[in-house]
């Protein structure tokens, strides 16, 4: 009778940590993974955000940082963040930037937003995506699929 008592109750734990498998797989469909403050930091890709301003409106005000260096810190802030993520973060890297705020020749946020989604491609940091290669959509266009 124990033994059976004792089968009962496996049986029982099993079920449960089924059923506790096939709700959180549910609820981690639901989260996105590449909201700032889980995968992305919060304010993510400082040294991208100068290096995006330096090469589209050339030098600025602050200490002279060579641009080769720029990139350089922009590649190694970019590697760190998942593959998946990475288009995300340079996404939300430029929602963080003022629009328009320095829209005067040479400066264009236009410019700005053209050359985000290039700094992961082979000419720059050469980083793999959520596409599986050097690539990004214009930034934004990850999102505007439907279900």
């Amino acid at each position: 009778m124990a033994s059976t008592t004792r089968s009962s109750y496996i049986i029982l734990l099993s079920a449960a940590a089924v059923l506790l498998s096939v709700v959180g797989g549910a609820m981690a469909a639901r989260t996105n993974w590449c909201e700032p403050g889980l995968v992305i930091p919060l304010n993510p890709l400082p040294s991208c955000r100068t290096y995006l301003v330096r090469r589209t409106c050339g030098l600025g005000r602050g200490p002279f940082v060579p641009l080769p260096v720029l990139k350089g810190r922009c590649c190694t802030e970019l590697e760190k963040i998942v593959p998946y993520c990475r288009c995300g973060a340079l996404r939300i890297m430029m929602d963080g930037m003022p629009g328009g705020g320095e829209d005067t020749p040479p400066c264009s946020w236009g410019g700005q937003l053209e050359l985000a989604p290039t700094l992961v491609s082979e000419a720059e940091c050469n980083l793999m995506t959520i596409h599986g290669r050097p690539f990004c959509y214009a930034l934004g266009a990850e999102g505007t699929t439907t279900d």
